[in-house]
């Protein structure tokens, strides 16, 4: 009967464990006596947890292994793990998390208080009086302002009195008949806007008469170049065809 394969005999092993802290990173040491790189297998898992995986032969059909799951601190970076193994120990760094330490501006020195002496009390005590009484106005010359302003109000009103008693007047007077010299008046201006009314139409029909000339004269320099266009296109036809010929 052939034999196709040795069942292998497991035997459980607990790797030794322990961190080590670095400025930068904390580093996980395991000692894995008689394994070799090959053998072993390092993960990192979803849940943040480090599992280590080994087997090797001891003899026949004897074999030691070993699963180990090692959660990873919370300050150090799963995407950064790197694993080393040396002198048959596994080395595991774990990177530690940048964190920028928010610059603090130093104190502004506090400034001593400004003592003043009586000398300058007294100067500020005067500039500040001498503020308030250039600000206010002295009662006299309100007085002669509001003396000014009524003096003009009482003249306005009296002036409109005025000028409704005269359209009044105008109202109530009846023109009478007009007079021979407003009519002479009358008739030499007639006349005069009749010779104006004559010059302003000449120069009217003037101005239609040139401005038609202009336009007769640009049809017929438009025609001549049209027809002298149309003689150099027919010559141009002519020789075309003599050389095809």
């Amino acid at each position: 009967m052939a034999n196709f394969g040795i069942e292998r005999v497991y035997q459980e092993f607990e790797p030794v464990t322990r961190w080590t802290s670095e400025p930068d990173a904390e580093v996980l040491v395991a000692d894995l006596p008689g394994f070799k790189k090959e053998q072993l297998k390092v993960a990192v898992t979803a849940t943040r947890k480090l599992r280590l995986i080994g087997e090797r032969a001891t003899g026949g059909n004897k074999w030691l292994r070993f699963h180990k799951e090692i959660p990873v601190p919370l300050t150090v970076d799963t995407d950064s793990i790197s694993a080393m193994f040396k002198d048959n120990k596994l080395y595991i760094r774990h990177p530690k998390i940048k964190t920028e330490i928010p610059q603090t501006k130093p104190p502004s020195p506090v400034k001593p208080p400004v003592i003043m002496k009586n000398h300058d009390l007294h100067e500020r005590k005067q500039g500040h009086g001498q503020k308030a009484m250039a600000e206010k106005p002295s009662g006299g010359k309100t007085d002669q302002l509001k003396h000014v302003a009524q003096q003009l109000k009482h003249d306005a009103q009296q002036k409109a009195r005025e000028l409704q008693n005269g359209k009044k007047e105008l109202i109530g007077e009846t023109k009478g008949p007009l007079d021979s010299k407003d009519e002479e008046k009358d008739k030499v201006g007639a006349k005069w806007f009749e010779k104006y009314k004559e010059a302003t139409g000449n120069v009217v029909k003037e101005a239609k008469n040139k401005r038609q000339l202009l336009c007769n004269l640009a049809a017929s320099v438009s025609l001549v170049l049209l027809i002298l266009l149309y003689a150099r296109n027919a010559v141009r036809s002519s020789f075309v065809w003599d050389t095809e010929e």
